[in-house]
């Protein structure tokens, strides 16, 4: 089966787009993330995605923090760093497709009578009531009715499932305004799982996850067949280890990256202390993910058949055979940069950094 994404949040694409896009060949992804801002700069070349740049910076000295901390910027500041990376990365494409971060979305999957297909948009508004957690009048919904496989129409067609999203209003207009700040123009707002998706998942995959660990926060979605049917948001991230390590050893935190990047998960003896200091962290991490499969396995009668790690804190040391041993199936890390043409020599430094632009990857790839 096809990989199938829905492009969420279509309805602020401009009209115009598809007119600028033809003249100006070339799109930007833009990941805002707690610590540093990813772009990628793809062109589109006889439906071949094209790298042309790639850049990022950390938000982290913009906000008085040092390199690598989460920090939270006005308006002002975020399109100062992003007008500085692209600069940096000598991006000159201005359409861009900038991501929305999961924990500033409502997302659920609702099941409603296929009769209300007729006259979906009413049944959503009605429907959304019950279950978005504030006014409707204060968020912008989008919806997409799910796709069955033939199983599952012969087992049941008088119901269908829709995934509904809801996005509050002022999140919208922060980004609308970041976005004219840095002297861009939204092509489309997107959930960030989707671009990270995108990025990591091939066409034909089956039930997989995919695990996306952030500086702050690790963010989860259980792909069926390139259908999202379950998101799960961990408030824990790849900084939170830094952080415990540079406390624990009384060493800043840029000494305690190099060590979390160097020796990471190591069960040498004389590694132990790290090993026991980023245990907890780990554990609750891999604990609220493991639930999440066992909800989805009980759910849908079917298990996860792989998981796909990304993110900056997939490059922990030793996170695959760590993962193996947690989840007890198959782990592997994204290769985001494999779906677009570059020169060769720059395929081990992709392949080495990849994992931190997944999500900017998967956007600009969406646009093109």
């Amino acid at each position: 089966m096809a990989f199938e994404l829905k492009e969420f949040l279509g309805r602020f694409r401009k009209n115009s787009f598809k007119n600028l896009l033809k003249s100006e060949q070339s799109v930007l992804g833009v990941d805002i993330g707690s610590s540093s801002i990813k772009i990628v700069q793809l062109r589109k070349e006889k439906e071949r995605a094209i790298l042309e740049t790639y850049g990022e910076v950390a938000t982290g000295p913009y906000g008085g923090m040092e390199i690598g901390q989460p920090v939270k910027l006005n308006a002002e500041k975020t399109a100062e760093a992003i007008r500085d990376v692209l600069k940096e990365a000598g991006a000159k494409a201005t359409v861009a497709r900038v991501a929305i971060p999961l924990n500033s979305s409502f997302v659920k999957v609702i099941q409603l009578p296929v009769s209300a297909e007729g006259d979906l948009e009413n049944v959503i508004t009605i429907e959304a009531r019950r279950h978005v957690p504030v006014p409707i009048s204060e968020v912008s919904l989008d919806w997409w009715v799910m796709p069955k496989t033939e199983k599952e129409k012969e087992e049941n067609n008088k119901t269908m499932e829709v995934i509904l999203v809801a996005i509050h209003n002022d999140v919208i207009n922060t980004y609308k305004d970041i976005i004219a700040k840095s002297g861009l123009v939204a092509a489309a707002y997107e959930m960030e799982p989707f671009g990270m998706i995108r990025a990591a998942i091939g066409r034909g995959s089956s039930t997989i996850a995919v695990i996306d660990f952030g500086a702050s926060s690790t963010k989860m979605a259980i792909l069926d067949y390139g259908v999202m049917r379950e998101s799960h948001f961990i408030n824990k991230g790849s900084h939170d280890l830094t952080r415990a390590l540079s406390q624990s050893m009384g060493i800043d935190l840029a000494r305690a990256e190099e060590i979390k990047r160097e020796v990471g998960l190591s069960d040498l003896p004389e590694h132990k202390e790290i090993m026991e200091v980023m245990q907890p962290i780990l554990s609750y991490i891999f604990h609220e993910a493991n639930a999440s499969l066992k909800n989805f396995q009980s759910k849908y009668k079917r298990s996860v058949s792989k998981i796909v790690f990304t993110g900056g804190g997939g490059l922990l040391k030793g996170i695959v055979p760590f993962g193996v041993k947690e989840f007890t199936i198959e782990v592997e890390l994204a290769d985001p940069f494999s779906k677009t043409e570059h020169p060769v020599f720059l395929s081990t430094v992709l392949k080495e950094i990849g994992l931190s632009f997944s999500v900017a990857s998967g956007l600009a790839l969406g646009e093109l």
